[in-house]
Formats: C-alpha cells, structure tokens, sequence
C-alpha cells in the first residue's frame, strides 16, 4: 500500500534486501543491517557495493552510494558521494532456504524522506528495499559496537517456527592469531542467553544450550525454539565480557 507522499511499492523481484528496520529517525544516525534473500531459487552473485535513490516526490532520483561492511571487517559502512567508489572484490549470494551474510551500514547524513537501497547481481538482477527517515521513529535495537567481541550468528534470519543455528563463530577485534583468539574466548560460557528487543530494551527469555560446530571448533551451534517475529540476541558470558551475536526472526526467512 502506497503512503501518501511516499513511494509504490517495490515490485516483486527474485531477490531482495532485508533491513532490520525499515523506518528510522533523523535525530542520530541509525546503525542497520542488510541481508539478501532468495525467493525463488534463482542463482546471484552480488558484491558489497549498494546505491542509494531518494524519492523526490515523483521518481527514484540517484542520491548516495554504499559499500557495505560484512561483519567480520568490524566496520560500519556510511553512504558516500556520488562518483567512483572502492569496494572490496567479493561474492555475495543467497540461497531459498539461506539468505545471504549480514551486510552493515549506517544512515549518517540521510535526511527526512524515503530512500531505496538497492544492490546490483553480476547476472543483473537487482536486490532492493524502501527505507524511510522520519522524526519520530521508534527506537532501532542496538547493533553490537565494531570494537566489542561479538558472534557472527548464521543463519542471521531465522523462521519463526524455530531452527538450528548451525554457525555461531566468534568475532573479536584487534587478533590476528589463532593463539590469540583461543585466550580471548578461554571461559566463555557454553550456554547463551536468549533476550528479545521489546522496544526499548532487552528482555531474557531463555537459556540455550551451545554445542561445538562441526565445521569449526572455535564456533558454536544452537537450536532455537519457535519464536514470535522480532529482534534478538544471544549472549554468552566469559571471564573478560559478553560475547553477543544479532539474530532477527521473521517470516522473511522462510
């Protein structure tokens, strides 16, 4: 449905780009998530570079440009000016049942309006969303700070219905060894807290068993039970911190 003011809606597309809020305020920039997801199967390969339009009232005019920031770079991208842009050279891709990694980015310098983000797949199909600034939008769950320990969680979108969580891998900053990261996660509970965003703060909602990852010995997988639509994390306590990873539910990622 069509806001007065505002853009159509996107037409339907093979794939698109999931944002973990898709209305934000004006007042601070807003630090968000982007994730590819597949809805028929088609096979893609995108990269980090995005493109910002802004609807002008009538059209989708050319505004900023975008090269996202994957989590592991523990780096928030911020749009830029229109004009040649340096992305790193990777593959991007997203399956039916697997959306694509966490794409993260931040809506510094984007005034009220709408804007639509859009990536662009080597085979030409084009992967887009709607994001609104506005004055008065609710406030968006916090993203864990680029220069904090974190969890890489995959898949990032989980179903409503509950899954297993085959890859919590373990993200910390300023280490360059494998010596190094096993002192940095020595202790770390194998348990995680489950909290869910409930506007305004994190509320506990379970304690989840972890269980080694067959395909790496540093991560972690977790079984998740069926859980309503929202934003949540996993927090695992250690001796020097929280590690925490985001994850979303929705139905986006059936």
């Amino acid at each position: 449905m069509q806001e007065a003011g505002g853009p159509p809606p996107l037409d339907p597309a093979p794939i698109s780009l999931w944002l973990s809020a898709s209305r934000v305020t004006d007042k601070e920039p807003t630090e968000l998530v982007a994730v590819l997801v597949n809805h028929d199967g088609s096979e893609a390969t995108f990269g980090v570079a995005a493109r910002i339009d802004r609807w002008d009232g009538q059209s989708w005019v050319p505004h900023r440009l975008l090269a996202m920031c994957l989590d592991h770079w523990f780096c928030t991208a911020t749009p830029q000016a229109l004009g040649p842009m340096v992305v790193n050279s990777i593959g991007l891709s997203a399956r039916v049942d697997t959306p694509g990694p966490t794409e993260r980015f931040s809506t510094k310098g984007l005034d009220q309006g709408w804007y639509r983000i859009s990536q662009t797949a080597n085979e030409g199909l084009v992967a887009a969303t709607i994001l609104q600034v506005v004055a008065g939008a609710d406030p968006v769950a916090p993203l864990v700070s680029v220069d904090m320990p974190a969890i890489s969680i995959a898949p990032v979108l989980v179903k409503p219905t509950g899954t297993i969580v085959g890859m919590l891998r373990p993200l910390v900053p300023g280490i360059n060894s494998i010596a190094e990261v096993e002192r940095a996660l020595a202790g770390l509970a194998e348990t995680a807290a489950l909290e869910r965003w409930d506007g305004r703060d994190w509320k506990p909602i379970a304690t989840i068993a972890l269980k080694p990852a067959a395909s790496d010995p540093l991560s972690r997988s977790a079984e998740l039970p069926a859980l309503a639509e929202g934003d949540y994390r996993l927090v695992r306590a250690g001796p020097n911190g929280a590690h925490i990873g985001r994850f979303w539910v929705t139905a986006a990622a059936a």
